[in-house]
């Protein structure tokens, strides 16, 4: 597991087995258990890069724990972020928060698609510069992007909406394909 954020629900878990009559052994052995499908998972790119893929979905408060957790990262941080739809009146208010933070967190910014020049202009707001800012259209435009931009002391969160697709980013930068 990755990240602060993964401590509570790991604690949640832990208590859920002790009730349930669980050992620590089992709930160790459960813990360490990874269903990488549906959590955050750390490869090697190509490139060297270490690509944090937590594209299963995305929500703001899912997205600002993932950016918390590149910020904990040693190295240049990138952020590749879709937008999110699905967030009703929350759209604007969750887009702002995550660009504003994603500002403090990335060296650099990388947006995909319509909803993330939400996040991009966010970020310019809270004076992420604007050479640090590159807004995309889709997924191929952001391989192609990282493909010809990343190097070995890289760490990039990738980020973003089922429906962007945002999986195949570290499915084509992954070094073990």
């Amino acid at each position: 597991m990755l990240g602060r954020h993964s401590v509570h629900t790991a604690l949640r878990a832990a208590a859920v087995g002790i009730a349930e009559g669980f050992s620590w052994q089992e709930i160790a052995h459960g813990l360490h258990f990874s269903n990488t499908q549906l959590r955050l998972v750390a490869v090697r790119s190509d490139h060297g890069a270490l690509l944090l893929d937590d594209t299963y979905d995305a929500s703001p408060e899912a997205t600002l724990a993932a950016l918390n957790l590149l910020y904990e990262m040693q190295g240049r941080k990138v952020a590749v972020l879709g937008g999110m739809p699905d967030l009703g009146t929350y759209q604007y208010q969750g887009h702002q928060l995550v660009g504003m933070r994603a500002a403090q967190v990335a060296d650099l910014l990388i947006t995909v698609g319509e909803l993330g020049r939400e996040l991009a202009d966010a970020a310019r707001i809270a004076w992420l510069p604007t050479s640090a800012i590159i807004e995309l259209d889709n997924v191929d435009e952001a391989i192609e992007y990282l493909n010809n931009h990343l190097d070995t002391e890289d760490v990039v969160l990738i980020k973003g909406p089922l429906s962007l697709h945002m999986g195949r980013i570290t499915a084509a930068l992954e070094a073990d394909k």
